[in-house]
C-alpha cells in the first residue's frame, strides 16, 4: 500500500508539472553545456582539418550535439540513484522524480536516432563509427569506472577528444594528418586538471554517494600541485603547434605564446602565494579559459 501510494503521489506530482518546467527538463537531460562543448570541439576540428566553414557543417553539428544529448540522457538514467545522493545533481529530471525512466529512455532514443541518421545522411561512416562509440565508451566505461577507481578520468578524456576527430574525419573522409593528433595530445592533458579541480570541489560529494574520489587518497593542496603540472604540460605542449604547421599565421603563435606565459605566471604566482588557502575554483577558471583561448585561436587562424 506504502509503494502505491508512493507511486500514485510520484503520478500525481508528475502530471501537474507545467510545459515550461518539461522543456526545462529535457535541455536539463540533454546536459546542454556539456552537448554544447562536444559540439564546438567537433566544429574546431572541422575547421582546422578544412580552413574553411561551409554548409555541410550545420548538420554535423545538429548530429552530433544530438548524439552528445542522448549518450548525457543515457547518463541520467545510468546514474538516477546515485543523483539523488547529491545536493548539486538531486534536482534532476529523474531524482526530482518530474520525468519518469520511461520518458528518459523515450528522449534518449529520440537525440541517438535522430543524431544518427542525421550524420549517416550527412556525413561519413567513420564519424558515425567514432560519435557510436563516444556515447558507448561515456556509459559503459567511464561511468562505471567513476565508482570503483580514481583513475576513471583518464577514462572521461578519451570521451572529450573523439568529438574533435569526428569533425575532422567529417571534413575529409579519411584519417586525421599526423599533426592533428598533437591537437588530441593537448586536449587530453587539458582535460586531466580540468576534471582534478571539479573534485576538489565535489569529492565530498562524491564520496558520499559511493564514487570513487582522488580526495579520498590525498589532501586538496596535493591535488593543486598535480593540477598545476598538468596545466603546465599541456602549456610547453601548445607551444609546439606552430612548429607542425598547425597555425598558418604569426600572429596566432604569438598569442599562444602569451596565452601559456600568462598561466605559467599564474601558476608561479599561486605556488609562492601564502593566501591561496586550498583556491581551486581560480585555477580551474584559469584551466578553462586557457582551453577556450588556444581553442578559438585555432580556429580562427584556420578561417583567416
Amino acid at each position: 500500500m506504502l509503494t502505491l501510494k508512493v507511486n500514485l503521489n510520484s503520478q500525481n506530482n508528475n502530471s501537474n508539472i507545467t510545459f515550461l518546467q518539461r522543456v526545462k527538463d529535457v535541455v536539463s537531460l540533454s546536459k546542454l553545456i556539456i552537448s554544447a562543448s562536444v559540439t564546438f570541439t567537433t566544429l574546431s576540428g572541422y575547421v582546422i582539418t578544412k580552413n574553411t566553414i561551409d554548409s555541410s557543417i550545420v548538420p554535423l553539428l545538429i548530429g552530433v550535439f544530438l548524439l552528445a544529448a542522448g549518450a548525457s540522457a543515457i547518463n541520467h538514467i545510468i546514474e538516477h540513484k546515485t543523483d539523488a545522493l547529491m545536493s548539486r545533481t538531486k534536482n534532476r529530471p529523474i531524482p526530482s522524480g518530474r520525468m519518469s525512466i520511461l520518458q528518459a529512455e523515450i528522449w534518449t532514443l529520440i537525440f541517438l536516432l535522430f543524431g544518427t541518421i542525421i550524420l549517416l545522411i550527412y556525413t561519413n561512416s567513420s564519424c558515425v563509427l567514432l560519435g557510436l562509440i563516444n556515447v558507448l565508451w561515456y556509459n559503459l566505461v567511464y561511468t562505471p569506472l567513476k565508482k570503483i577507481s580514481i583513475w576513471a578520468l583518464f577514462a572521461g578524456t578519451i570521451t572529450g577528444i573523439i568529438p574533435f576527430f569526428m569533425g575532422t574525419v567529417a571534413a575529409t573522409n579519411q584519417a586525421p594528418d599526423a599533426p592533428l593528433y598533437f591537437i588530441g595530445l593537448y586536449m587530453f592533458l587539458w582535460q586531466i586538471p580540468h576534471f582534478l579541480l571539479l573534485i576538489c570541489k565535489y569529492g565530498l560529494e562524491y564520496e558520499q554517494a559511493g564514487l570513487a574520489s582522488v580526495t579520498q587518497k590525498t589532501t586538496v593542496d596535493k591535488i593543486l600541485l598535480i593540477s598545476y603540472t598538468w596545466m603546465i604540460a599541456s602549456c610547453i605542449v601548445s607551444l609546439f603547434l606552430p612548429l607542425f604547421g598547425i597555425t598558418h599565421h604569426l600572429t596566432s603563435g604569438i598569442i599562444i605564446l602569451v596565452i601559456s606565459t600568462l598561466v605559467f605566471m599564474f601558476i608561479i604566482y599561486q605556488l609562492v602565494s601564502k593566501n591561496r588557502k586550498q583556491d581551486y575554483r581560480t585555477p580551474f577558471i584559469v584551466t578553462n579559459l586557457m582551453q577556450s583561448g588556444f581553442m578559438f585561436t585555432l580556429v580562427l587562424d584556420s578561417l583567416f
